[in-house]
């Protein structure tokens, strides 16, 4: 909440500029929320590039010997690796309160570009992240009814341009 509140950079605690970074997964992509909060574009790129999660497709999260009061994020967490990674770039973004925590809600971006095993991502790398993430959407906008199904294909359709070519 420190990073948000003194807009700092999430991976340098560095003051963020008017531009701020988010490495988002591909369902992240179509919903435009995230848990984690801004960095700068140089520090998005490093981490797409260095973390062993975001850039290695095959990797699982690590949940071993988690802290005491460890919490999981909020929001629906896809528990996957996406594969691939998109580096959402925006102006503007608003946090939400979510349980006993926060969500981002990521503006339009300025730019985006799409990762994969730490260079940049193929549009089959992308397609495949969305495909494998999009049933698990499609399963609980069905259980909310046709009115959240209708919203997830607006969403679906507000992502398509955004996606490498």
């Amino acid at each position: 909440m420190q990073a948000v509140k003194r807009s700092l950079c999430w991976v340098c605690g560095q003051p963020l500029g008017q531009y701020k970074a988010f490495p988002i997964g591909s369902m992240c992509a179509i919903n435009r929320t995230i848990a984690e909060p801004p960095s700068h574009l140089e520090c998005a790129e490093y981490s797409v590039r260095a973390c062993p999660f975001l850039s290695n497709p095959r990797m699982r999260r690590n949940e071993k010997n988690m802290p005491v009061g460890h919490r999981e994020p909020c929001g629906m967490m896809i528990k996957r690796n996406p594969g691939a990674i998109c580096i959402w770039v925006t102006k503007e973004f608003r946090a939400m309160r979510d349980g006993n925590g926060a969500l981002f809600r990521l503006g339009d971006p300025t730019s985006v570009t799409w990762w994969a095993e730490g260079r940049r991502a193929t549009r089959a790398e992308v397609d495949h992240s969305i495909g494998a993430g999009l049933p698990l959407f499609r399963a609980e906008a069905e259980k909310d009814g046709p009115e959240a199904l209708a919203m997830l294909d607006r969403y679906i359709a507000r992502a398509q341009p955004l996606l490498p070519p």
